[in-house]
């Protein structure tokens, strides 16, 4: 200790697991707890048991993650770990500190060295693959579990009695350390349910169909077999029905870097393709998804979890367990033709859906459904030695996802009669060829290229008034003199626009859930009337024009 009483810098780095910091503590903590994180798939499967502890005042939650023998897919921890504000001790601390228990979802880490009890969790739904180029199934690899003939884990934690099966292959020593407790992730899943259209309007899909497209890693997923796929969806797909949002394994972005698969996908998202981050954001996409595109990732079985209608591309590969519940799923779930359109698939496999068909499936991989909480905590505390809480155990719904609106720039248009109304459908402008009746463009004043502002019908902004509009619209029609219209959208139903005859008409939408720059192209048609009836999809909406 130094003469003015502050500790040494030296003495920080063991906060707060050194003795000698308790003195320092403003809550005094009975018990400590390490999470060993892997890779940002375990850390966010740990986040869900860990939130049965987190808020007891009487333990201390460390993580640790080993720098010197990292993951494959070690990519992006410290930055995940960062974004929680925990305390983050370095591996060999770690090694010799005590702790009360220890918490890990990968056997691959040296958990052997540490000297506390072990819980060991799947960082997946069960045991549904094998190692790369093995017969060994993922998370129960007998090297690992068994160690100098010493079971390593306290506790190797099940969702399925009939798990025990593949861990008893890995040896007898380490199935007798099994406990079936269910599945937290699905479960605190299933605890979202309710807040579905939270989740869909926070992804910008209320009132649309939500197309959720996820892709775990490797040459046989869907990213790698048909990469593609997310530019053609929000090309193919109207607009105005439909959102769609990419759900992405983070061993993608950890073997090729955020930047990359971003650079990759940047078409796809100026086109209005939702990607939600590797570490969270995932299970609100699942739960407020009318279709799931999917390969033979975990998120597959989560989707069938929350009974959601499913496509899968692919067949699994050489890593599928066979017999497996994703295997299972596999053979009773249609497939994608990723060289057919892809919305009447889609429209067909949501119409086909009926609830529950999933639910053999989901049973076989996940016993004592929505029981997991009140399995998993008492294991816990009786590891810890500690007395449990006296409140019922359960876990807490995924958060509302803060998720940045996606502006499409440049949409194709296509407008023709419908008896005495007007159909409009919009497809946002990625180089897809569009048949339609009556095609223009319509492009955003400063996120359009000058390509495409230069052959623009209608050029438009975001406005949070008018009163800019009148010097804007007359800017702005002498600046692109091929434009027709020039539009500004104002709030949730009003559009204004400018003809390049001199014409300046206020059109309001009967209806706040449509996008009010639709009616501009009433001003390309030339259909400005006192009131028009325009129809997007199987809706009809009035528009009032002043």
């Amino acid at each position: 200790m130094r003469e003015n009483g502050s500790p040494p810098p030296s003495f920080w780095a063991k906060v707060p697991v050194d003795p000698d910091f308790d003195q320092w503590l403003t809550i005094g903590v009975e018990r400590k707890v390490l999470v060993v994180v892997r890779t940002v798939t375990t850390l966010t499967r740990l986040l869900d048991i860990l939130s049965l502890i987190e808020n007891d005042r009487r333990i201390q939650l460390v993580f640790t993650y080993d720098t010197d023998s990292t993951a494959i897919f070690g990519a992006g921890v410290p930055e995940f770990l960062g974004t929680l504000r925990a305390s983050v001790v370095p591996w060999r601390q770690a090694l010799q500190s005590r702790f009360d228990l220890v918490i890990a979802a990968s056997e691959n880490d040296d958990l052997h060295l540490f000297d506390a009890p072990i819980v060991l969790v799947p960082h997946g739904i069960g045991f549904q693959k094998y190692y790369p180029r093995s017969r060994t199934v993922a998370g129960m690899d007998p090297a690992r579990l068994v160690r100098d003939g010493r079971v390593v884990p306290a506790m190797v934690a099940l969702s399925h009695a009939e798990q025990r099966a593949h861990l008893r292959e890995a040896g007898p020593e380490a199935a007798a350390r099994a406990v079936m407790v269910g599945d937290p992730c699905h479960d605190r899943l299933r605890a979202g349910l309710h807040r579905a259209s939270a989740y869909r309007a926070a992804l910008g899909a209320a009132g649309h169909t939500l197309v959720v497209v996820a892709s775990t890693w490797g040459p046989g997923s869907l990213l790698g077999t048909v990469p593609d796929l997310p530019l053609r969806l929000v090309s193919e797909l109207e607009y105005d029905g439909y959102r769609c949002c990419a759900v992405l394994h983070p061993g993608i972005t950890a073997a090729h870097s955020p930047w990359q698969v971003d650079a990759w996908l940047s078409e796809a998202r100026q086109a209005g393709l939702r990607v939600l981050p590797p570490e969270a954001g995932w299970q609100a996409a699942l739960t407020a998804a009318s279709c799931v595109i999917s390969d033979f990732g975990s998120l597959a079985l989560y989707a069938a979890a929350v009974d959601r209608p499913l496509l899968l591309i692919g067949d699994g590969g050489e890593t599928m367990v066979p017999g497996s519940p994703i295997d299972a799923l596999a053979g009773q779930t249609a497939r994608l033709d990723p060289d057919e359109a892809l919305g009447p698939q889609i429209d067909l496999a949501i119409h086909r859906h009926s609830p529950g068909d999933h639910a053999a499936v989901v049973k076989q991989a996940v016993g004592a459904a929505d029981l997991s909480a009140g399995l998993l905590r008492p294991w816990l505390y009786r590891l810890m030695r500690l007395s449990e809480p006296a409140t019922e155990a359960s876990f807490p719904p995924h958060e509302v996802p803060d998720v940045e609106p996606q502006e499409v720039a440049t949409f194709v248009v296509g407008a023709e009669e419908d008896g005495p109304a007007i159909r409009i459908v919009r497809f946002p402008s990625t180089g897809r060829r569009h048949d339609l009746v009556g095609k223009h463009l319509v492009a955003h004043e400063t996120r359009a290229t000058l390509r495409q502002l230069a052959s623009a019908a209608i050029v438009y902004v975001r406005l949070e008034d008018g009163d800019r509009f009148p010097q804007w619209s007359e800017e702005i029609l002498r600046q692109w003199p091929d434009a027709s219209v020039a539009a500004a959208t104002v709030g949730r139903s009003t559009c204004l626009v400018r003809t390049r005859d001199g014409g300046r008409y206020e059109l309001t939408l009967a209806s706040t859930s449509l996008d009010p720059l639709i009616a501009a192209s009433l001003a390309y048609l030339d259909r400005l009337s006192t009131a028009e009836v325009v129809k997007i999809g199987d809706r009809a909406v009035t528009v009032r024009v002043r």
